[in-house]
């Protein structure tokens, strides 16, 4: 998901946030493993009356592996970027379960570059001079172009480059 906030407190300051598409928000996902859990507990609630102990026990196990399983699937979907774009400077900021970074580069020499990518599709370059940074890895292909046309917009209005490319 994009989204483009300019801020009219501060002129010439443009910020482009980015988020990676889940498809459930982290409340949904813990309901449905407590409903999950709440499942499975029932069903190996009668064994248990009938003395059947270690069904809880392989029951428990079962809702702890799940447990974890909805940990690692969120944790490893879960990343958002920010850019901010200010009279001067462009500030990435990058968080994710694995990573978090900051970059800071000078506007004024900064050029946008889409790169086609046999596994992605497309690849979003911001670079400067000998240096590149890839941007928006986490979004889909259709964002990714979005994404490239949009910042190829607020850069055409503030880099030095006649085009950018």
């Amino acid at each position: 998901m994009i989204r483009l906030k300019p801020d009219s407190s501060v002129e010439h300051l443009e910020t482009i946030e980015l988020y990676s598409n889940l498809s459930m928000s982290l409340d949904r996902f813990f309901a449905v493993f407590l409903v999950l859990s709440a499942v499975i507990l029932l069903v190996a609630l009668y064994p248990l009356i009938l003395g059947l102990w270690p069904v809880m026990a392989i029951a428990l196990f079962h809702i702890l592996m799940v447990g974890c399983c909805f940990r690692s699937a969120w944790r490893g979907n879960w990343a958002r970027e920010v850019i901010h774009f200010g009279p001067e400077t462009v500030t990435i900021e990058h968080a994710a379960a694995k990573e978090n970074w900051t970059l800071e580069w000078p506007l004024a020499w900064l050029k946008v570059n889409q790169v086609p990518d046999r596994r992605k599709g497309l690849i979003v370059l911001l670079r400067k001079e000998a240096l590149s940074k890839e941007i928006g890895a986490f979004l889909p292909c259709e964002e990714r172009r979005e994404l490239y046309e949009l910042v190829r917009n607020v850069l055409s209005k503030k880099t030095a480059w006649s085009t950018v490319t």
